[in-house]
């Protein structure tokens, strides 16, 4: 297939699926096992939002960073502080200086790593197989998000969490491998006119994700592990399932979205997503139901990246610097998931259920889509001869 020629391309995905299988092994038990070192909810998304919150104001420093060493290498350096996360969770029992010591290590390793990661992808990527190539990308991912909870949760709890967490530190380690065959756009070391300017959109479509993230995903983790009975290997069961059905809709959407059927993609995620979310706010906890609708909304949502990411990275890539575009977007992500937070543990310190948290995400959901809207309506053709993309199309070699 067409999509499947670009072999930088093939390695990011490979890439994200050894980082994502780390992240899926002990990554998506950070919420829970927080839970059960004694934090309350309102403490953990106040970690979160502090992480987000350090994330933003540190990121700067890779703009004196990535123009000197490429995105290769601050991408490799990224993975490696994504590894250090694993090992310094086990060391949290409470609020106290190993939290600290852990968020820090987060934000950090966040700072490095997706600005990097998404301007790669974005700039090696090709417009007209765009929707496909974020669906194997989100393929996958998806393998790694289902057989990661599985193993991450049997090893947790036959184990203990130094077992579960050495091997998603070592599994980290090994996602920085694909990325040696990979030929980087060059990013100039002054931020060409305009740069960020051409992020606006990019800006304020992060920041709705963010917002929807960090109001969604610890919220409904903690609903799913409670009504488990507080269980790792049964939760990380749920989420393998989840995941599974998740990923293949990803990949039938993105074809969707290739076939120039983008304006249905965006208002049908919108419905499904308000449909999610409120099947999940308004949910019993009964453990059947539970697993019946984590699966099911999951599956649906296979849309949500799809839609989002295309229009995403490609207005990344018509900008006149993809990773000063990223940059700026991160920061959009941040600030939404930071607000998001506050908000989250506001709730939760007032006494409300968690799943009212849930439904803090609609808003969200209808500024976006209106976004995405504009987004796709107002594209414009990549430059064919933008500076990195001269530089790397002389370097890129065709698919074997």
């Amino acid at each position: 297939m067409a999509f499947f020629a670009n072999r930088g391309i093939n390695r990011l995905a490979l890439h994200i699926g050894l980082h994502q299988f780390a992240w899926c092994t002990s990554g998506v038990f950070f919420g829970v096992y927080l839970l059960r070192s004694g934090l309350s909810p309102a403490v953990i998304f106040l970690t979160g939002g502090a992480t987000l919150l350090l994330r933003f104001l540190v990121r700067p420093v890779i703009l004196f960073v990535v123009p000197r060493l490429g995105l290769r290498r601050t991408l490799a350096i990224g993975t490696l502080f994504s590894a250090l996360q694993y090992p310094a969770i086990g060391f949290v029992h409470g609020a106290g200086g190993a939290l600290a010591a852990f968020a820090a290590i987060g934000a950090i390793a966040g700072i490095f790593y997706w600005p990097c990661y998404h301007a790669f992808f974005a700039a090696i990527g090709d417009t007209q197989f765009r929707g496909s190539q974020i669906g194997i990308r989100q393929l996958a991912m998806g393998l790694a998000a289902v057989l990661g909870p599985v193993l991450g949760g049997l090893m947790l709890t036959a184990f203990g969490p130094w077992v579960a967490f050495g091997a998603a530190a070592a599994i980290e380690v090994l996602a920085i491998l694909p990325l040696l065959g990979v030929d980087a756009p060059p990013v100039p070391r002054l931020s060409p006119r305009g740069a960020y300017a051409a992020a606006r959109t990019g800006v304020l479509l992060f920041a709705t994700d963010g917002w929807i993230i960090c109001c969604v995903a610890i919220a409904w983790d903690i609903v799913v592990f409670r009504a488990l009975q507080s269980r790792y290997d049964a939760f990380g069961g749920t989420l393998a399932l989840a995941a599974l059905a998740g990923a293949l809709g990803g990949v039938a959407l993105g074809r969707f979205i290739d076939r120039g059927h983008i304006r249905r993609a965006i208002w049908l995620n919108a419905l499904v997503l308000a449909l999610a979310f409120l099947a999940r706010a308004l949910c019993s906890t009964a453990p059947p139901v539970i697993v019946g609708v984590a699966v099911l909304t999951t599956m649906l949502s296979g849309i949500y990246a799809p839609t989002l990411m295309t229009a995403f990275y490609n207005a990344a890539k018509s900008s006149p610097c993809p990773f000063r575009f990223q940059f700026a977007a991160e920061g959009g992500w941040d600030l939404g998931g930071v607000a998001a937070s506050l908000v989250a543990a506001a709730v939760c310190a007032a006494g409300f259920p968690l799943q009212i948290v849930i439904l803090l995400a609609l808003p969200a959901v209808l500024i976006q889509a209106r976004l995405l809207a504009r987004a796709y309506r107002l594209r414009q053709p990549v430059p064919p001869q933008a500076p990195w993309q001269a530089a790397l199309d002389r370097t890129r070699r065709p698919a074997a």
